[in-house]
């Protein structure tokens, strides 16, 4: 529960980037910027936190995640006041959900051993990201008002806040200080993640953050897309995320890339329906895109955090885990990216680019299946 308080303040303002365009003024490129402000939180989070949590523990480190996430939703209401408030918040909040994702993800997996853990964590995470935009956008739909929309998330995540303070954590959480201990991961696995894994992380939230924030300024001028098309367009992207994950696992055979492979090639289908949206400004194919690119999301976000929870050893899995979201979240940087080129060259050019990179990952992943487990025994001579 407490991915999904943390994914839900994450993605409650991406839902209102056109909203905030045309009722508070904020530019194209400032509505964007404060989106990608988020990452000043999340990366040193994802860098720090993942170690901290080896070391320490996993629940103070959550309950300090969702502190922050509730620190985020306010910062966001005194973005009313002045627009510095509106980064503050989403600094918070990446900080926070930078924090869960490291140490809620590692207690997952001690939990839930083998690939239940990751895909449990995936859901969790996925189903916050889709409901955050839902509840936003029906919020200031209704009301005109997203402080009532922050409100309702920090009364939420308070709550349960209170619970989990009140709650012991379970006895298969390793006491603090022992995972420092445990069993280091091999540099086998390493070269696994480094070379496997990383190349395709980008990709799975810059293919949700491109669905939910470029794709409707592809439909539309800038700031003119509807509040509906924008929470639609997280709504469908993330849900899709969120869907997509339970019949895909099924396929996820973590000696082969064929899962990694399948993701990657759904994004650039995706990237290439976006260019067909540039050009034709068609909102109908843009619900098409929306749908893709949260496939893509979906697929790699279970293909990617079961090979990492699968190499890592009990030493090092808040840490890989952590570096594995940073790449993922180096995606979440294209939508500013988006605003800045616009207005210089055609949108299509800037998607054409993410193409070309998103073969160049899959290439990449392709000539590295050597270091995949069921590669390496088929490299052993069988005995005579």
């Amino acid at each position: 529960m407490c991915l999904v308080l943390t994914g839900w303040c994450a993605n409650q303002y991406v839902s209102l980037i056109s909203w905030y365009q045309q009722f508070r003024e904020l530019s194209e490129f400032e509505a964007m910027l404060v989106m990608g402000s988020y990452l000043a939180g999340m990366i040193p989070a994802l860098a720090f936190g993942g170690p901290w949590a080896d070391r320490y523990g996993r629940k103070p480190f959550s309950l300090l995640a969702l502190a922050c996430s509730i620190l985020g939703s306010f910062g966001l209401m005194v973005g009313s006041l002045h627009e510095s408030g509106l980064y503050a918040g989403r600094i918070f909040t990446g900080f926070g959900m930078g924090l869960a994702m490291v140490a809620i993800t590692s207690w997952v997996k001690l939990l839930s051993p083998g690939a239940a853990g990751a895909t449990r964590a995936a859901l969790c995470t996925s189903l916050g990201f889709a409901l955050g935009p839902v509840i936003s956008g029906a919020i200031v739909g209704a009301s005109g008002s997203p402080e009532l929309a922050y409100i309702v998330h920090a009364a939420t995540a308070f709550a349960w806040l209170l619970l989990m303070f009140t709650t012991r954590e379970a006895p298969a959480l390793e006491p603090a200080g022992r995972s420092s201990r445990g069993e280091a991961t091999t540099p086998a696995n390493l070269q696994r993640f480094y070379r496997v894994v990383l190349p395709a992380a980008p990709w799975v939230f810059g293919m949700a953050a491109t669905g939910f924030a470029v794709v409707p300024a592809l439909s539309s001028g800038a700031g003119e897309s509807s509040l509906f098309y924008t929470t639609l367009a997280v709504v469908v992207t993330m849900g899709m995320g969120t869907v997509i994950q339970p019949f895909v696992k099924r396929f996820n055979d973590l000696g082969k890339i064929r899962l990694i492979m399948a993701g990657l090639a759904t994004s650039l289908a995706a990237l290439l329906l976006m260019i067909a949206v540039s050009l034709s400004g068609s909102e109908i194919l843009g619900i098409i895109a929306f749908a893709v690119a949260g496939s893509a999301n979906g697929i790699l976000l279970v293909a990617g955090l079961s090979q990492v929870l699968d190499l890592a050893g009990s030493a090092d899995v808040g840490k890989l885990t952590g570096r594995f979201y940073m790449c993922c979240f180096i995606g979440f940087t294209f939508p500013t990216f988006f605003a800045l080129w616009r207005t210089v060259a055609h949108p299509a050019l800037f998607i054409s680019m993410l193409a070309v990179l998103c073969v160049l990952s899959m290439l990449q992943v392709l000539r590295s299946a050597k270091y995949l487990p069921a590669a390496k025994l088929q490299e052993v001579p069988s005995s005579s």
